[in-house]
């Protein structure tokens, strides 16, 4: 339900490139939601651990493929890559991170996250061109359909 939702607002236009930025290892698709949080889809563009500097409170839902994430109480513990906490999200997981902690992330190839960030924090990062938008949004559509008939059909994605 959720995924056909998302579908309907996603446009794959690359005019729709405003808003939308790299970071972190994923492309951030924005997500049009007015009065709500800063609501971003995520799309995989790194295979590696990638550090997040959470500047807001976050929620993280994984809607397809799989997501690492690593907290760290300290920096040396994050440049030694030593978490405090460590945990694998699969489809249908949720988590939330509160503003400053550090995390790192990775994500599976397949991976498309639905990221909701409390105003009025950005999660910085640069500007996608037209061209890493249209690829972004146009994969992600394609995971979204696939969630979608997996569910219409009562299977887990």
């Amino acid at each position: 339900m959720l995924a056909s939702r998302i579908l309907s607002v996603l446009d794959t236009g690359t005019y729709r490139a405003d808003g939308s930025f790299l970071a972190h290892g994923y492309a951030h698709l924005p997500v049009g939601l007015p009065d709500g949080p800063l609501t971003y889809l995520r799309v995989t563009t790194q295979s590696g651990l990638a550090p997040w500097p959470v500047r807001a409170t976050s929620v993280v839902l994984t809607l397809s493929g799989s997501l690492e994430l690593e907290m760290y109480q300290e920096m040396d513990d994050s440049l030694a890559q030593w978490p405090r906490y460590a945990s694998l999200f699969g489809p249908e997981e949720v988590f939330a991170v509160h503003a400053e902690t550090l995390c790192a992330t990775r994500s599976s190839s397949d991976a498309l996250h639905l990221l909701a960030i409390e105003r009025p924090a950005k999660p910085g990062g640069s500007p996608l061109t037209p061209d890493e938008y249209s690829r972004a949004a146009h994969r992600a559509r394609e995971v979204l359909e696939g969630v979608s008939l997996a569910s219409a059909a009562g299977r887990r994605p």
